[in-house]
């Protein structure tokens, strides 16, 4: 029926078809050339409440993912010539458009005070002193000053923070990219005084890091996962014009997966980026089937229809399993693990339509040319030749990897941390590392608190404020707090003359009022509304492991709640730290419901179409295996589940279940005139090196991903590998051993 239909529809209009596909070629380029880029970790935050309400609060107080300048000096901070460069850079900072305010030791605020004086103005001014007395006056004022001491400058005054806030830009994808490229323009435009070093982190540069060695990743994959998918197409049939039709469908299913990220709404991204050495190696599983049957054909009884009679149920099937692997993806709450699932769901499609009609259209072409089928009699005869000698011993090494796998699969660690992403050797690394280690790292976890009733000029309320303020300053994850009540703490003291007892929150609502409006600074309006009624508390963190994160924001929020209860006081924990971190742990946990999903949905495709409970039941211990084996690698690796390798499963299961597929629908057909031994031997030598190379081209599409200078798409490259390796090893070993031990089943 698929003999006639194909002939009588496809091959008699070929000249329209392939029109069609010039068409549906136009398309996905002009697709692919209008695809974004996104440089920021927004993109993987869901767009829920808690994304609505950062928004405000960001909008409200000015962004909390700015940059920061870290300038390290060998011996003082306080020279002339040191504050003359951070002068000369928060200046040239405050040009730049993305930047809303720079605050650094030049122009930071300090509250002065003595009789019948109070002041608020700069902590060194315009004019930069030289006299060493005056700067050594200027140092003690910053030891004294908690917004200014262990914040803007280290204890051992050997460090200084330029904090770049960032204007608040909504959803600009190339924003942090505009602004890090600036900002690193203005340093190189005013260079470094001897003695002084900079650092640069903040989310802004991780996130542009992140992008650029996206980019370098993919001048690498592409051409090298081509490269390499070519090699194996010519060691597999020796021959050129069959390596040109193979990279032709290569070429142009990628050029159609980038297209279908524009199409679900997505960008490329640190996320996405996997996408195309994938859609590479899976474009040419098909072609390498077709081509096989096409090949394996009598010479003058070669026929595309009947080729295509043959493998396009199977190949349908593997594309539609695969498919359904990816689009599994598509449950979670991250916009871009959707993104990717349903681009990667389409791209499936997109090259079963071009296998099944521009390369099928070229298989005459093809075989006018010299050819040969390989890894025959080096690896395939053997292994026919001697089953089923082996199967038993086979099963054995299979049930006690498959057990220890499954006792160790629950260590896994279950955590994202974004700065270990990068090797430890990088630039970006080391900076951020660094601000971590001097200043108290530059990630900060936001705290929103409103009072509906009333508002915070009440000493009752402020005291509270200043009591969680403690609480996070003797935690160990935190390192710096800033809220309101250290500013009227300030003021206070600069009314008591600069006496120490006096730094502690006022006692009258009245005092609170007059200092507010004798105040003639800016920066409480970052940590205070207008209104009094939405105030802010910040506390940096060095830590960047979202376990210990969600950890210590779980202990925060039952502080908040035992603080404020009873006030009326409505408080949120926010930020984009806490935002990014949630986010991990919800990609990690909604993996088990893709992978349910997936799992679901292939194995019932499989019973379906096999229409057989038994062979159905005959294909889930090779699929499962893997997967298992898999998790327990990573126990025993120590790799954590994150970001990255926690889509692995829903993914795998879709690709790993292909070549079980393509066996048992030709095992099924050779089963009807054979017993089971000799229907096996028959099916591993039809199907056979068509399964080890379409395998082998995955694996190697995968191991080119360990090349990255990005340690997630490392592990996700070399641990996909290391599953389609099992999925081989257990259609070809583990399946055949099943079949033997039930052949009275099966």
């Amino acid at each position: 029926m698929a003999h006639s239909f194909y002939e009588r529809y496809v091959l008699k209009f070929k000249k329209p078809w392939l029109v069609a596909v010039a068409l549906f070629i136009f398309f996905c380029a002009w697709q692919a050339a209008t695809l974004p880029v996104v440089t920021s970790t927004d993109a993987i935050i869901p767009r829920d409440n808690l994304w609505h309400f950062y928004e405000k609060f960001r909008a409200q107080f000015g962004a909390d993912d700015g940059i920061a300048v870290v300038i390290h000096a060998k011996e003082n901070i306080f020279t002339p010539s040191t504050l003359a460069y951070i002068q000369e850079l928060t200046s040239a900072f405050e040009e730049i458009n993305e930047v809303e305010s720079v605050l650094s030791l030049t122009n930071v605020e300090d509250v002065k005070g003595g009789e019948e004086i109070f002041s608020v103005e700069p902590l060194v001014g315009e004019e930069i002193p030289k006299d060493p007395k005056i700067l050594a006056q200027i140092r003690e004022r910053a030891r004294k000053n908690p917004l200014i001491y262990e914040n803007l400058v280290s204890k051992d005054f050997l460090t200084t923070m330029i904090l770049l806030r960032t204007a608040y830009q909504g959803e600009d994808l190339n924003f942090e990219n505009r602004l890090l490229h600036k900002v690193e323009k203005v340093l190189a435009e005013h260079p470094l005084p001897d003695g002084l070093e900079i650092h640069l982190a903040g989310w802004p540069v991780v996130n542009v890091n992140m992008a650029a060695y996206m980019n370098k990743d993919l001048m690498i994959f592409v051409p090298g996962c081509f490269v390499l998918l070519c090699f194996l197409v010519y060691a597999f049939l020796h021959s050129w014009r069959a390596v040109l039709g193979a990279g032709l469908i290569i070429n142009l299913s990628l050029l159609a997966a980038m297209a279908s990220l524009n199409l679900v709404g997505g960008a490329l991204s640190p996320m996405t980026s996997i996408l195309a050495p994938l859609t590479m190696a899976l474009a040419l599983s098909d072609v390498i089937h077709v081509a096989t049957s096409y090949f394996k054909l009598p010479e003058g009884r070669r026929s595309i229809s009947q080729v295509v009679a043959e493998t396009w149920v199977p190949c349908f099937l593997t594309s539609l399993t695969t498919a359904i692997g990816f689009a599994s993806l598509m449950v979670s709450r991250v916009p871009s693990i959707r993104e990717f699932g349903g681009a990667a769901a389409l791209a499936m499609f997109a090259e079963y339509f071009l296998t099944f009609t521009l390369f099928a259209f070229l298989l005459p072409w093809i075989a006018k040319g010299r050819f040969r089928i390989g890894f025959n009699k080096g690896i395939i005869n053997p292994l026919v030749d001697s089953y089923p000698w082996w199967a038993k011993k086979v099963l054995i090494v299979f049930v006690f990897v498959f057990v220890v796998s499954l006792s160790i699969a629950d260590h896994i660690k279950v955590d994202t941390n974004v700065i270990d992403f990068f090797h430890h050797s990088t630039p970006v690394y080391q900076d951020v590392i660094f601000v971590d280690r001097h200043l108290g790292g530059a990630q900060t976890i936001e705290i929103s608190l409103k009072n509906p009733k009333g508002d915070f000029l009440d000493p009752a309320l402020l005291k509270k404020i200043d009591e969680v303020a403690s609480w996070l300053e003797k935690h160990p994850m935190f390192s710096k707090v800033v809220s309101p009540a250290e500013f009227f703490k300030l003021m206070n003291r600069a009314f008591h003359n600069e006496d120490p007892k006096f730094f502690s929150v006022p006692e009258s609502r009245e005092l609170l009022a007059q200092y507010l409006l004798l105040y003639g600074g800016t920066e409480l309006e970052h940590f205070l509304n207008e209104d009094q009624n939405w105030a802010r508390i910040s506390a940096r963190t060095p830590e960047h492991s979202s376990v210990e994160i969600n950890k210590a924001v779980k202990e925060l929020s039952q502080e908040l709640q035992k603080v404020f209860a009873g006030t009326g006081v409505e408080f949120s924990i926010t930020g984009k730290t806490y935002l990014v971190n949630r986010t991990a742990d919800d990609i990690v946990n909604s993996q088990v419901e893709s992978l349910l999903t997936a799992a679901f949905l292939i194995f019932g495709i499989m019973f379906l179409v096999l229409r057989s409970f038994k062979m159905g039941i005959l294909a889930i211990p090779s699929n499962v295996f893997p997967l298992v084996a898999n998790f327990g690698f990573m126990a025993l690796a120590g790799i954590p589940l994150n970001t990255s390798t926690a889509t692995i499963s829903a993914v795998a299961i879709g690709i790993a279940v292909d070549d079980t597929i393509h066996f048992l629908v030709r095992y099924r057909r050779n089963r009807k005139g054979e017993d089971p031994i000799n229907a096996v031997r028959t099916t591993l030598r039809q199907k056979g090196t068509a399964v080890l190379t379409t395998s082998l081209a995955l694996v190697a599409a995968f191991l080119v991903l360990g090349v990255s200078k990005f340690i997630p798409t490392v592990q996700f490259g070399m641990l996909c590998a290391l599953v389609i390796g099992l999925a081989l090893l257990a259609d070809m070993l583990l399946l055949p051993a099943l079949i033997y031990v039930g052949r009275k089943i099966f």
